[in-house]
């Protein structure tokens, strides 16, 4: 069975000659908002109101930004600096230069980094310039669990033996 499936989704239908719809309420929009303005106004400001009325209407009308229309983008800019600017994240200490000293005084060694134990800290501490918290006590460090291998066919067929990690 064929189905039809639509193209060109994503652009606006022509009702009212070449324009859209909405382009065409932009532009009379405008031209109601000059004309109205002609009857209000003397001529010399009128000229300068309906001039900048034009713009704006004609701008909202047919500009688009990286395939974005020119109202939504002015209403994006709107929300952006008018919504309370929330920053995540901000270091405590943000000029602490990484020398030696200071990484020695945040308690790193590198018998600790093989080990294994500062490295779950050391990207905290970079990013925050404030100690980690403290180090998990050696007895629970030193807990083993069983190693389990087991045996599996590639798609090759070839077996081969892995070992299993069970995440809990």
């Amino acid at each position: 069975m064929q189905f039809q499936v639509p193209q060109f989704i994503e652009t606006e239908d022509k009702i009212i000659g070449p324009l859209t719809l909405k382009q065409f309420f932009y532009l009379a929009g405008g031209t109601a908002l000059v004309l109205a303005s002609y009857f209000a106004l003397q001529i010399w400001l009128w000229i300068v109101v309906s001039l900048f009325i034009i713009v704006i209407a004609v701008g909202f009308a047919f500009i688009s930004i990286n395939g974005k229309p020119l109202p939504k983008i002015l209403l994006a800019a709107f929300n952006f600096y008018w919504s309370p600017q929330i920053y995540v994240w901000q270091p405590e200490q943000p000029t602490l230069p990484k020398t030696e000293e200071n990484v020695k005084k945040a308690g790193f060694s590198l018998e600790k980094i093989v080990a294994g134990m500062a490295l779950k800290n050391t990207w905290r501490y970079l990013q925050t310039g404030s100690k980690a918290a403290e180090e998990p006590k050696p007895e629970a460090a030193q807990i083993k669990t069983k190693e389990v291998y087991q045996v599996f066919h590639e798609i090759t067929g070839e077996r081969k033996i892995a070992k299993r990690v069970d995440y809990r």
